[in-house]
């Protein structure tokens, strides 16, 4: 029984290939990394603005509630705009807003608080957003993320 030997391999034709799949390996990370990155960063600005809004309108529904007297839009804005600036996120396009309990706060006109015994409403917080290497030109003022809260004034509320 005789063997076939293979042919003897040719070192030059090994030294080309040397080094390539590092190359592969980094050019796939950065192709991959780069996108991956610019979603995740995205994501997590919405979600901190998220987080800034819902907590605004928290803090503003709960000084409606709190206060001595009823406050004014400006002492809203201030509260709101501390909430806000916790999350990085700007108060500049900032609006408040009341609607009736449950319906839509795009719809909310300007905010009119009240104190009255019984009284159901929600109040909106809407901000707009500037998401990561978007340009504005282009994003606009469309960008924005909504928090609501629902005030309940008590029947029997006490120092009324």
């Amino acid at each position: 029984m005789t063997r076939k030997v293979a042919p003897p391999r040719n070192p030059s034709h090994r030294r080309l290939d040397d080094g390539r799949a590092v190359i592969e390996v980094v050019f796939l990370a950065v192709l991959l990394l780069i996108p991956t990155m610019y979603i995740l960063i995205g994501v997590l600005r919405l979600q901190a603005a998220t987080l800034a809004v819902a907590q605004a309108a928290r803090d503003v529904g709960r000084l409606i509630e709190t206060s001595p007297g009823l406050p004014s839009l400006d002492q809203a804005a201030a509260v709101a705009r501390v909430a806000l600036a916790d999350q990085r996120v700007p108060g500049d396009g900032m609006r408040i807003a009341t609607i009736d309990a449950g319906g839509d706060c795009a719809r909310a006109g300007s905010a009119h608080f009240s104190r009255q015994a019984g009284t159901d409403y929600d109040v909106c917080v809407i901000a707009v957003i500037d998401l990561p290497g978007v340009p504005t030109a282009l994003a606009g003022s469309r960008n924005t993320v909504t928090g609501v809260y629902t005030v309940h004034i008590d029947d029997l509320r006490e120092g009324r």
